[in-house]
């Protein structure tokens, strides 16, 4: 079997929706027939048990770190450590995050980099929502752990980082910063741009367009895909502990994410909508 592609969600800090959006494109490849484990690698504000309604679940990711260490970390607890979750006939492998962030001393880049090195081998994809904050000067004293090793160490090693942006002024200029930072780390991983919650109450019928020029001409970045705001359609994921792209299929959101995944995740030939015509960026900068 091939090694699994391993795929990062990661945004600045704020909500732009990037656990929720992990969690619908590892639904849509699960639903396009592909073994997928997505794990809650979020180091300071683990969601994806409070997503997905997992309650006393178990301990996942720490766990399984512990068990690397312990050099007894197999595919059975891998298995016993991960929640099997139905997408339609196929079914979606969840390994959740810390039960408290000030926990992450125990996931070092050594052991989750052991956890990752076999998932590999029993998946055909391993995603993981990570958490914002890469910085690289922060340590424990006494066991000398990195806070921000986990993250630092899967843009680093990825496949591809899924970089998520909201749709607004603040969230754009968020996003500009940390690509920055993000490009100082990763070596091998495609980064794709997403924006998330596209809205035109916020920047108007041409917010598109204008996200676009922005980002490329303030940090040479496309856009691989925007998602329109749908918040009927995210409440009812919410409510319904399921991912949006089990939701209503006639949902906006639901389609977008499906043609992102088909075409910047699984690389099929669908084209999507980026010819943005030349407009003024004065609402952005």
């Amino acid at each position: 079997m091939a090694r699994a592609k391993l795929i990062s969600f990661w945004s600045a800090n704020g909500s732009p929706g990037k656990s929720s959006l992990a969690i619908s494109v590892a639904a849509e490849l699960v639903a396009s027939s592909k073994k997928v484990l997505l794990i809650d690698a979020d180091t300071y504000g683990p969601s994806i048990d409070v997503l997905l309604g997992l309650n006393n679940q178990p301990a996942g990711l720490a766990a399984a770190c512990r068990l690397v260490f312990q050099q007894r970390f197999d595919l059975e607890q891998l298995e016993r450590l991960s929640v099997n979750l139905e997408v339609g006939k196929n079914h979606l492998s969840v390994m959740t995050g810390l039960s408290s962030a000030s926990r992450w001393a125990e996931v070092s880049e050594e052991k989750f980099s052991g956890l990752i090195d076999l998932a590999q081998s029993c998946y055909d994809y391993v995603i993981l929502d990570l958490a914002s904050s890469i910085e690289s000067d922060v340590a424990q004293v006494a066991t000398l752990v990195q806070r921000n090793c986990v993250s630092r160490w899967a843009l680093k090693n990825s496949d591809q980082v899924v970089a998520v942006c909201g749709a607004d002024p603040v969230s754009i200029a968020r996003h500009l910063d940390a690509i920055s930072a993000l490009t100082d780390i990763q070596e091998k991983a495609e980064v794709i741009t997403v924006v998330n919650r596209l809205r035109v109450s916020v920047l108007g019928s041409s917010a598109k367009s204008q996200i676009q020029e922005t980002l490329f001409r303030l940090g040479q970045i496309q856009v691989a895909g925007f998602i329109p705001d749908d918040p009927a359609a995210a409440d009812a994921a919410i409510r319904s502990s399921i991912p949006l792209a089990l939701g209503k299929r006639s949902s906006a959101a639901r389609q977008a994410i499906g043609l992102i995944t088909k075409t910047q995740i699984l690389g099929q030939k669908n084209q999507l909508d980026r010819s943005l015509p030349k407009r003024a960026v004065a609402k952005l900068v």
